[in-house]
Parts: C-alpha cells; sequence; structure tokens
C-alpha cells in the first residue's frame, strides 16, 4: 500500500455544507458498519480504541449516522446496504462525497466490487466530489495481494478519473487499524479540521 501515499485534496475543491450527507457503499460484508460504528466511538470519545460491539448484520436499506460537530451542528454519513446497490446511484445526487468500502479478504467479490466502484464514479452526480477508497478487513489472514487489487481496481487509473480527488486508505474495522484515517478525512471535506 506504500504505492498509494496519501494526497492531499485539490485545494480548489469547494467546501459542502455539513447538510450534505457523505454515502457510504460497499457489497454486502465489506464493514460499512462496523467502521462506521468504530468511527462515531471515537468521535465522541476521542479514545483510538474504544470498545465497540464488533456483531453486526449486514445492512439491508440505509442507516444513518450522525455525528455531532458542535451544538447546532452535525455530519451526517448514510451508509446504503450492499443489498440496496441498483438504488445507489439515487443516493449520490447531493452528497458531500463518497467513502466506498472493499473487502480486501474477499477475492471472491473483488471483481463484482470493483465493477460497482467504477459504474458509480462513472455517473454525472458524482464528478469532482471527494471519493475514499477504504481497503477493510487488512488483518484478515488470507488478503488478496497487492498485484491483484491494482490489476481489479487500476487505481492509478481511478485517481486519474476522478481527476485526484480519490484518496486510498487500508484499514481494519475489527482492530481499529487507520480508523481515525478515515474520519480525519471526512471532516477534511467539510473543512473541519
Amino acid at each position: 500500500f506504500s504505492r498509494f501515499p496519501p494526497r492531499e485534496l485539490r485545494v480548489d475543491m469547494t467546501v459542502p455544507e455539513l447538510t450534505s450527507p457523505m454515502v457510504v457503499l460497499g457489497i454486502g460484508g465489506s464493514g460499512k458498519s462496523l467502521i462506521l460504528r468504530r468511527m462515531l466511538a471515537l468521535h465522541k470519545t476521542a479514545n483510538l480504541d474504544p470498545h465497540v460491539d464488533a456483531d453486526v448484520v449486514p445492512s439491508v436499506g440505509v442507516d444513518i449516522n450522525t455525528f455531532p460537530i458542535d451544538k447546532k451542528r452535525n455530519m451526517v454519513c448514510k451508509e446504503v446496504g450492499g443489498a440496496m446497490m441498483p438504488l445507489w446511484p439515487m443516493y449520490l445526487k447531493d452528497c458531500a462525497g463518497i467513502v466506498y468500502v472493499v473487502d480486501v479478504s474477499d477475492s471472491f467479490q473483488l471483481g463484482a466490487s470493483a465493477a460497482a466502484l467504477r459504474h458509480i464514479l462513472s455517473l454525472p452526480a458524482i464528478r469532482g466530489k471527494p471519493v475514499l477508497l477504504v481497503l477493510n478487513k487488512s488483518d484478515a489472514p488470507c488478503l488478496v495481494s497487492m498485484e491483484d487489487l491494482e490489476a481489479t481496481f487500476d487505481i492509478d487509473s481511478l485517481r486519474e478519473e476522478t481527476r485526484d480527488t480519490m484518496v486510498v486508505i487500508k484499514t481494519s474495522a475489527l482492530s481499529g487499524e487507520n480508523i481515525e484515517k478515515v474520519l480525519g478525512w471526512m471532516k477534511g471535506i467539510y473543512g473541519l479540521v
């Protein structure tokens, strides 16, 4: 993953209002719910290793997570379940950006996940919006090789197509590895850091 160093967002990007939600997408079982649960606990406690119940069931709809910023403002994340993939485009129109979660331990779903991401990024509603590609479950015993990830997702071309608005972060929702970076990226999109 050192091949994908963190990149700063382009300076000419406009900062969205907090009323524009961040949309969290990914194939079923990729870890979206646990990542959001960890981020919410981190946001509330500022503890890098808060106790979080890791027992989650796949989302079958839209879960809305609210991150209080101050007494009057909230940062909102809409997690749209993998089963709702045909409806994903309708949640993207007014979003501030996308967090796309990939299970890097599931070689069987990798191609479908890459195809879904490419489709989403081809939609006019997404052009110019920031995208975070979260490579989750990085602590699993059997990981997809970096070569297979590169070949399947073609991350360099995705960055070109998104005009360098895409950032890649490797995480483990189970252990909490790099969850603070995901939360920091989201806050940065809203100009909160």
